[in-house]
C-alpha cells in the first residue's frame, strides 16, 4: 500500500482518515504488512499491501492475527454495526471469491471486451485521469484502464482481491482495497471516473450501490456502468429456473455443471461457428446472419465460456433492467451528459457525468 492511497480513503463508518502502521514495508516505499487505525477506534489489517476494509476483515485473515499477536490489542475490535442484507452479501462474497480464484488466469488481455464495455468512452479518455473500479474481480478490466494511463484503484469484497493483486503485480499505478461496496473507504470526489462493470446487478440493492459509486467521482467526473438487459425475457426466466437449483447446490457441483455446459455450448456452437466463419462461401453467409452471442464468444478460449456459466448458474444474486430503468438511475443522481446503450442484447450500458 501506497502513502498516495492512503490520502484518499477514509473510515466508511465515520468518515475521518485512517493512520497507517506499519509491520512490514514503509510508507515511503510501500506497506506491505500493517494496520490501519481510525480515530473512532476502528482497526483493519493490511495484508499483503492490500488493506482490508471489512467488519469480518481479522477473521478473514487468521495467518496475519497469528503471525503479529504480539503487536495486536489483546481483543481486536469490530464495527458494530447491523450490515443490511448482511446474509446476501456473505453469500455473493463466497461466491464470487470462489470463481474469481478459480478462473483466475488472464487468457487474453481483454482490451477489446473492456471497449466494449465502457463506450462510448475509449482508450484516449484515461491518461493523466485517477479511476476506481468497483468490483474488480480478477482485474482484468483495471489491468488495461492502467495500461491506457490511468491511476486506478480497484475494489472487491471477496477473495478475488488476491487474483487481482496478482494479474496486476508490476503495474506501478494500481492500488487495491478489499471492502464491501455498501461501506467505500474513500473521500467523496476523490475520483476522475468511477465504472462497476457486471457487477451492481449480483447486489441486494443495486441502485443503492450505484448512488455510493457517484458520490466519489469529483464534479464533471464520469461514471460509467454495465449491467444486464431484461430483453431476452423467455431466456432468463428458463436461466433463472435452473439457478433456482444450482445456486443452492455445493461449490463443487455447481462447477461441475457449469463445465458440462460450457463444454456443451462451445463445441456444439461456439466452435462450429468459428469454423463456419473462416469457409470462402458459408463464411460471408454468416458474417451476414451474425448471431451476436456467438459474435462475442468466437474471440475467446473455452476458460472465458466456462468462467461465463460459472457466473450464471452460481451467482446468488441476479436483476435485469431496461432503459428506462437505468435513465431513472441516472436521472437521480442528477448526472448530465448522459447515454445509455446496449451490448446486444445481454446488457445495457450507462455513462454519465457528475454536475
Amino acid at each position: 500500500m501506497k502513502a498516495r492511497l492512503l490520502e484518499w480513503m477514509a473510515c466508511p463508518w465515520c468518515g475521518r482518515s485512517f493512520q497507517a502502521e506499519p509491520f512490514e514495508g514503509t510508507l515511503e516505499t510501500d506497506v506491505v504488512e500493517g494496520l490501519l487505525r481510525c480515530g473512532c477506534g476502528r482497526l483493519f489489517p493490511i495484508v499483503r499491501g492490500i488493506p482490508r476494509i471489512l467488519p469480518d476483515a481479522f477473521a478473514l485473515n487468521p495467518e496475519f492475527v497469528r503471525r503479529y499477536a504480539q503487536r495486536l490489542p489483546a481483543s481486536l475490535p469490530q464495527p458494530d454495526v447491523d450490515v443490511p442484507y448482511a446474509d446476501a452479501i456473505r453469500k455473493t462474497r463466497d461466491s464470487f471469491g470462489y470463481q474469481w480464484t478459480v478462473f483466475s488466469e488472464m487468457v487474453v488481455d481483454f482490451r477489446e471486451n473492456f471497449l466494449q464495455y465502457i463506450a462510448p468512452v475509449d482508450a484516449s479518455f484515461f491518461p493523466g485521469k485517477r479511476g476506481i473500479d468497483i468490483g474488480c474481480g480478477f482485474g482484468r478490466h483495471i489491468y488495461n484502464a492502467e495500461r491506457f494511463g490511468a491511476e486506478m484503484v480497484g475494489v472487491d469484497n471477496s477473495e478475488a482481491i488476491e487474483s487481482t493483486r496478482v494479474n496486476t503485480e508490476g503495474l506501478p499505478n494500481v492500488h487495491l482495497v478489499q471492502a464491501d461496496i455498501y461501506h467505500l473507504p474513500f473521500k467523496p470526489g476523490v475520483f476522475d471516473f468511477a465504472y462497476s462493470i457486471g457487477v451492481l446487478h449480483h447486489l441486494p440493492e443495486p441502485e443503492k450501490a450505484f448512488q455510493l459509486v457517484v458520490r466519489l467521482v469529483k464534479p464533471g467526473g464520469a461514471v460509467f456502468i454495465w449491467v444486464y438487459s431484461n430483453s431476452r425475457r423467455v431466456l432468463n426466466a428458463m436461466l433463472e429456473s435452473a439457478r433456482a437449483v444450482t445456486t443452492r447446490s455445493p461449490k463443487p457441483l455447481q462447477q461441475s455443471v457449469s463445465f458440462a455446459a460450457a463444454s456443451i455450448d462451445y463445441a456444439g456452437f461456439i466452435l462450429p461457428y468459428r469454423l463456419l466463419m473462416k469457409l470462402p462461401l458459408l463464411g460471408s453467409l454468416v458474417r451476414r446472419l451474425r448471431v451476436p452471442r456467438l459474435e462475442v464468444y468466437r474471440a475467446y478460449p473455452f476458460q472465458v465460456v466456462y468462467a461465463d456459466w460459472f457466473d450464471r448458474l452460481a451467482a446468488p444474486i441476479r436483476f435485469y433492467y431496461d432503459a428506462e430503468a437505468m435513465r431513472g438511475w441516472l436521472s437521480r443522481a442528477e448526472l448530465g451528459h448522459t447515454v445509455i446503450s446496449p451490448t446486444g442484447l445481454f446488457g445495457w450500458r450507462a455513462y454519465g457525468e457528475r454536475l
